[in-house]
């Protein structure tokens, strides 16, 4: 009769996948800073992507309108405002925050960009963190310079829009058009002054902190020449309520709004 022959297959030992889980853990450790910085430069090139469409899209508006800019807002009593980039109908507000209805067909630069919504919002937004949305779905993530598109909330003393030709050429390389745009908002639920949250704001102005250093501590801006720049954050700019998120204001000396070369 013949034996049958046993075989053993040896299998790891608990030290031996110790060492293993630890050899993963150790490459995980030093691989994940440059899984990060990958990400960051990939949502900055997308977001440089949709300002040079906007761009693009902005010099059509002009060239259409005789050089001048839009209005931030306008208001239409029978129906709702317009914002620049699209219409909110009247009672919206009323549906709270992020359930407020926007019609981004409406918007200015709508018919003079290929795909709306693929330029419409950063990639580098945290939806998923501490963001509070003020229409239903993914909104405008940008602002537009306030000397250029102007509304009497910002400004009651201001009558009017602003006109490409009072930019100085000498100006066009520094002076904002659009910017990586974001506030905090502690004050309208769901946020509170305990629980700031990060939210989407519509225009940037001097000294104020409603730019998003959200590329790595830097802001993506649209310049008047037409060229988009990732721009460093004045120092000690960052809105204190919540400055994990990376939001505050641009050094003067770097980025000009007001048309004539003053910041």
């Amino acid at each position: 009769m013949m034996r049958a022959i046993r075989t053993f297959q040896r299998g790891f030992t608990l030290i031996e996948l110790l060492v293993v889980i630890a050899i993963i853990g150790i490459l995980s450790a030093l691989l994940m800073p440059a899984i990060s910085a990958a990400f960051v430069v990939a949502h900055q090139t997308t977001c440089t992507s949709n300002l040079r469409q906007i761009g693009i899209a902005m010099s059509l508006y002009l060239k259409d309108n005789d050089g001048w800019f839009f209005p931030l807002a306008e208001d239409d009593p029978a129906a709702g405002r317009y914002w620049y980039f699209g219409f909110e109908p009247n009672g919206s507000p009323m549906l709270g925050e992020g359930n407020r209805i926007l019609d981004r067909t409406k918007a200015r630069l709508y018919p003079y960009l290929e795909a709306p919504e693929t330029v419409e919002t950063c990639p580098a937004v945290p939806f998923g963190g501490p963001y509070k949305p003020k229409f239903k779905g993914q909104g405008w993530t940008y602002g537009i310079n306030c000397y250029l598109s102007h509304h009497p909330q910002v400004d009651p003393t201001y009558k009017g829009r602003g006109h490409y030709g009072w930019i100085r050429p000498v100006d066009a390389t520094r002076t904002a058009i659009f910017a990586d745009s974001a506030q905090v908002n502690a004050f309208q639920a769901p946020a509170s002054p305990s629980n700031p949250m990060v939210e989407d704001w519509y225009y940037i102005e001097p000294q104020r902190p409603y730019v998003h250093f959200r590329h790595g501590g830097r802001a993506n801006v649209l310049f008047a020449d037409w060229h988009v720049e990732a721009v460093e954050p004045a120092a000690g700019s960052f809105d204190p309520r919540l400055p994990s998120a990376q939001i505050g204001y641009f050094d003067p000396e770097d980025v000009l709004f007001a048309p004539g070369g003053s910041p």
